[in-house]
Parts: C-alpha cells; structure tokens; sequence
C-alpha cells in the first residue's frame, strides 16, 4: 500500500455465489485477482481504507443463512488475516462505511434494518472491537451512513425518511439528511443556531408539490439522496446533489452540488457550489485544499452515453441556495391499520384459494432514474406496503443501460428476501421497446428508442417476471427490438409478460399472460377504452392486472394493485394464477371480488349450449360500494 501500489476492490458474481474480489496493480503491473470474502457468504457493498502503508482493510455485508452481516478482512504485508463479523445478531446489516486517522483512530459504520426501521450504528475499531454505539434516533429509517475523521473530530451523516400522506391514498416519504459528531459522551446531532437538526430538506425534484397545487417531478440521472462529507482546515462540509429545476426533464438532467458548512459544530446556511451536471462525487480524499476540492460529475447524451469531468470546486465561489416550502405533506407511521384488510379465500369445487396482492411493476434504483435501495424497499414493500408478492422490474435501457452486474444484483435481492408461503419477491426486468408507428421505419433504428423518439415510435414494454431460478436478461436494442425474441427466452426459462402504459401492440405469445390497466400514472383503461376492448373483442385472452409502476420508493402504496387467486404463496403457484387469468385489477384498494359466470371463476373459457349466461358478484369494499357496471364487448348495459 505504499506509493507504487493500488489495489481495486469489487464484489462479483461467480459460479460459486457472490464474492468480494481485489487486485493489485503493483508498479503499473496488474497481480492475480484474489478473493477477499469466504465461499460461506453471499457478499455485496464493499469499501476499502488504507490504515497504514503496510495495511489495508476491507469491509462489506454478507448474507449467510438468511442474515445480513457486516464484515471485515484486514491485508498487514502480503498476509490477509481472516474474516471477522462486525455487526450484533440483530437486524440485517447493509452499506458499511469506514474512516480512519494517522493518529489511529479507526472507526467503521453501517445502517442495519431490525425491527421495522433501519438505523446508523458503528463501532470504533483502533484497537479491536469496540462496542456497537446507536448513532441515528432508532424511531426513524435512517441509512445510507458516510464517515469523515478529520482533526475536528469524527463525523457521520446520513439519510432519514418519514413516511408522509398527501391526501387520500397519497403516499410519500420525506428525505433529510443529518450529521452528527463523536464526543466523549457519545454521539450528538449537529444543529443550526436555532437548535434544528436538519441539515438539508431533499424535496425539490425527489417528492411532488401538494400545496398550493400539485406539481409533480420526474426521474433523475444522479444520487439525489446520498450525504457526503468533506473536510476543511476551518470544519467539514456536508455535501448533496439536487435537481436543479423540480419539473425538469428526466433525458436531460441537470443538478446542483449543494453545501452546508459546519463550523464550531454548527450549521451554516446553505450554498451552491457547482451546477450543471449529474452524479456528484467527491474525489479521494475528501478534503479541502486552498479553498478548492476535486469533484467528479457527468453529462448525459442521446444513447446512453455519460462523459464524466473533473471538476476543481471553489468553497469560495458559490451562488445562494433556494429552495421553495414544501407544503400539504403530513407524518404517517406505515402500514396504517386501519386500511388492511383480512385474508379472504374462496373455494372452486374442491379447491380452497387464497387472495394474494401483488405489485408487479415496481423500481428501485438500479433502474437509471429511480430511488430507494433494493433491499430498503423489499423491506418496504413487505412491512409497510403489507404486499405478498413484488416484482422490481428495472429498465433495461432508459436512457442508459441496466448492467449486467446490476440486473444481477436485483435478482440477487428478490431470492434473498423471498420466503415461500411468508412473501415472495421475483426477479425480472422491463423490457423498455418503443416500436414505431411509421410502417416504413425499422424496428432495429435506434431513433425508436433515443430522444427525441423519432419514426412516431411508442412505448411497447413488457414486464418479464420470472420463477426464483431467474432468467436472462434480453436487451430489446440488442436484439433489434424483436419481441419474438424476448418471447422465446422467457417461455424457455419458465417466466411470463405482463404489458404496461396505455401503449403497446399485443405479441399473442402463450407468454403474454396479462395486460395492465391501470398504475400510479393512470387508469390506463379509461384513457384509450378503444385499447384495451379492442384486443378482447379479437379474441385476445389476457389477465387483467394493476402495478404501481413506482419510481418513488412506494411498492404496493402506489395506486395499483393486483389481486390474485392462488393455492398457497409460492412462485409456482402466483405464475400458474396469473397464467389461468385468476386475478383482478385494483387501484390500490385491497376490495374483494369474486365474479363467475356460470359457476366458473374468472379466467376461465366456458361454453353455452342455450347462450345463456349467469353472472354473480360477491365484492367486499375498503369503503361503501357506490356503483357496479356491467361492460359487454366495450359497452356499459347495466348499472347496479
């Protein structure tokens, strides 16, 4: 670790599970790549610090018998010491962060996820294991930790979220970010002059406008809700990126690097220092030299292409920070009692169904322009979204590319939280096609699918939801938009398609299950009626169903949900409903709906020797039901 050596670590799947790998490059020549995490261990999110020139230490979360731990394993010379756990038996533990000073003070922190809230812990580790100390309030979701040991102290900062409601079936949650400092007392929240503990506000361009009017955002392309830390030769500064125009568009994204200087263990008013580009980070190390520190930042172009700068910021010049109030959002505690209801069945000659819901088009932010960490809203989705079943169906390609690693990584989290007959959560992906509606253009033209969306081109996108066994992930722009292709693959490994958006053209393939009509964006079915009616009145035979389609952090509070009629909670058997058409639509209400038309459940083909059928409704509502219309071939004929 002197001068003349780097080391790069990383984590990767392999063969025999997820490892935490390293190389050195000694002298400008690249060693044998060594595996840093045991075979024992699934092992993700790794960092690194140098503690001396003769020492490196790496840590990372590794799941072993369906528990999250913290680990670290330490290189002293050319001898790696082994393994050792750093996190309680408590909780799941995630995102470790590490800090160390020449005067050896060495301290690691991460977010660990126990009892229905993650908050930030740490330990000090100068000279061994130094008890685990509750740095964040444990009555709040408190995760994604940086750490910064400087000459002024220890520092951490992180990120907090309230649950908040912005009307009837309006669900949000409301992002600050916080620092505290290590005293000799413990650890103690850094304030403004007037006591307030919120560092920063991350509402502009991250949650909609209630008040006066509704003002939604879009995606954006950077790290909207990740603390930074930087030091200074008079204190620290707490760094984080914004949108820099809350309405503005997710292709063409701008940010701004916001800070807040803490002199004498105070907040200062906020500054921008840099704008113009996305995807703010600090360079190594994070500090403060002559007023001036190096960051790095990217443009983002037509295609999918990023162009990262480095930048020199000066603390010197900025520009005043402004941000709006956010009015009309109020603090709720999730999952609100009072709205769940009680498992109902159903029987169908000798068999007993289950009513499961399920919110099948979710995101995290593996997808390019979406939040919330893939374990944070699995959690999410099963403790406060009260789902049985989730599918994140990350873009393969909006605007850029969905890796491999990180579609990897996404179905890595759905087998790691999945729990047959408990909850269930599949791996998947959008296929995210836009075909043109100009006869004469190719499907293969790469305008269908860039901005600004030549050839009248329209969204055809699917949601590819396979078994726990996965699948693979088939590009539409690498197989010249052909869905014929993406068809094949995902019959062959098991999986279904569900369509999305009030857009698409029916492929009529066996694994075309279910059509959505309705999402958080809209009730897609009473957009274009002429859509949906038209493709059944062809003949088509597709399961009605509703997904959130959440960018924003909310699976299974979305507006959307599907109901669906299972045996019992397994992959098997939600894939087997879904395929023979038992499930309804919902938008969002959990209500209870069973329709037969002469004694067979929905779904099921009949036939009729006279003509005559017998329809019957049994529906239980979160309300009072108000109105039932009964639609034959796109038409209203009755009103109940």
């Amino acid at each position: 670790m002197n001068e003349k050596d780097l080391w790069v670590i990383w984590s990767a799947k392999r063969p025999e599970g997820w490892r935490i790998l390293g190389r050195l490059c000694r002298s400008g020549v690249w060693q044998k790549t060594v595996a840093i995490s045991g075979k024992q261990y699934q092992a993700i999110h790794p960092t690194a610090i140098r503690v001396s020139e003769h020492v490196m230490t790496v840590a990372w979360s590794g799941l072993q018998q369906s528990r999250f731990r913290i680990q670290t394993r330490s290189l002293q010379g050319i001898r790696w010491l082994p393994p050792r756990t750093e996190s309680d038996t408590e909780g799941n533990a995630f995102r470790p962060a590490l800090a160390f000073k020449p005067d050896g003070n060495f301290w690691l922190v991460w977010d660990q996820y126990e009892q229905n809230h993650y908050r930030v812990v740490g330990r000090n580790l100068s000279a061994g294991q130094g008890p685990i100390e509750a740095i964040s309030p444990t009555d709040m979701h408190c995760l994604q930790p940086t750490l910064l040991n400087t000459d002024q102290g220890l520092y951490a900062a992180w990120l907090q979220k309230q649950d908040v409601l912005g009307g009837p079936g309006v669900v949000s949650q409301w992002h600050t970010l916080h620092v505290a400092k290590r005293t000799d007392d413990g650890w103690r929240q850094i304030t403004d002059a007037a006591g307030n503990p919120v560092a920063a506000e991350l509402t502009q361009g991250l949650v909609a406008q209630i008040e006066p009017q509704p003002v939604a955002t879009s995606g954006y392309l950077g790290r909207r809700t990740t603390p930074m830390l930087l030091a200074d030769e008079k204190g620290i500064w707490l760094l984080w990126e914004r949108k820099s125009d809350h309405r503005g568009s997710t292709a063409q994204p701008r940010g701004d690097l916001v800070g807040r200087q803490i002199l004498q263990d105070q907040l200062q008013p906020a500054v921008v220092l840099a704008q113009g580009k996305v995807d703010y980070h600090l360079a190594h190390p994070a500090q403060v030299s002559g007023g001036k520190f190096v960051a790095l930042a990217s443009n983002v172009y037509p295609g999918g292409r990023r162009l990262y700068h480095r930048l020199l910021c000066d603390v010197n010049q900025h520009t005043p920070f402004q941000q709006a109030d956010w009015q009309g959002w109020r603090p709720t505690e999730l999952p609100i009692q009072e709205e769940l209801t009680e498992r109902q069945q159903i029987q169908v000659g000798e068999k007993t169904y289950q009513l499961y819901w399920a919110d099948m088009h979710c995101h995290n932010n593996l997808s390019s322009d979406a939040e919330g960490e893939p374990d944070e809203l699995n959690y999410y989705a099963r403790d406060r979204g009260a789902l049985d079943v989730v599918v994140f169906t990350n873009n393969d390609f909006y605007i850029v590319p969905l890796t491999q690693y990180e579609y990897e990584l996404g179905n890595f989290f759905a087998n790691a939280f999945t729990r047959p007959k408990q909850f269930l959560s599949l791996p998947g992906y959008e296929w995210t096609s836009r075909i043109p509606g100009v006869k004469t253009a190719r499907l293969s033209d790469p305008g269908n699918w860039t901005h600004p969306y030549n050839n009248r081109s329209y969204p055809n996108h699917r949601s590819v939801i396979y078994p726990p066994a996965g699948g693979p992930v088939i590009r539409f722009m690498e197989v010249e938009n052909d869905i014929n292709r993406l068809n094949y693959e995902v019959e062959k490994a098991g999986g279904i398609t569900l369509t999305q958006h009030p857009a698409f053209k029916p492929s009529g393939h066996p694994v075309e299950v279910g059509m959505e009509l309705t999402s958080g964006w809209g009730n897609y079915m009473q957009q274009v009626p002429q859509l949906f009616h038209g493709i059944l009145n062809q003949g088509g035979r597709l399961a009605f169903v509703a997904c959130g389609d959440s960018h924003r952090r909310a699976p299974g509070l979305s507006g959307a949900l599907t109901g669906i009629y299972a045996e019992e909670l397994t992959a098997e058997s939600i894939l087997e409903a879904l395929r023979k058409r038992r499930c309804f639509a919902t938008n969002g209400s959990r209500v209870f709906v069973d329709t037969r038309a002469n004694g067979s459940l929905m779904g099921e083909a009949i036939t009729t020797e006279t003509g005559d059928v017998e329809l019957t409704l049994q529906a239980t509502g979160t309300r009072p039901i108000v109105r039932t219309t009964l639609i034959h071939n796109g038409k209203q004929i009755k009103t109940f």
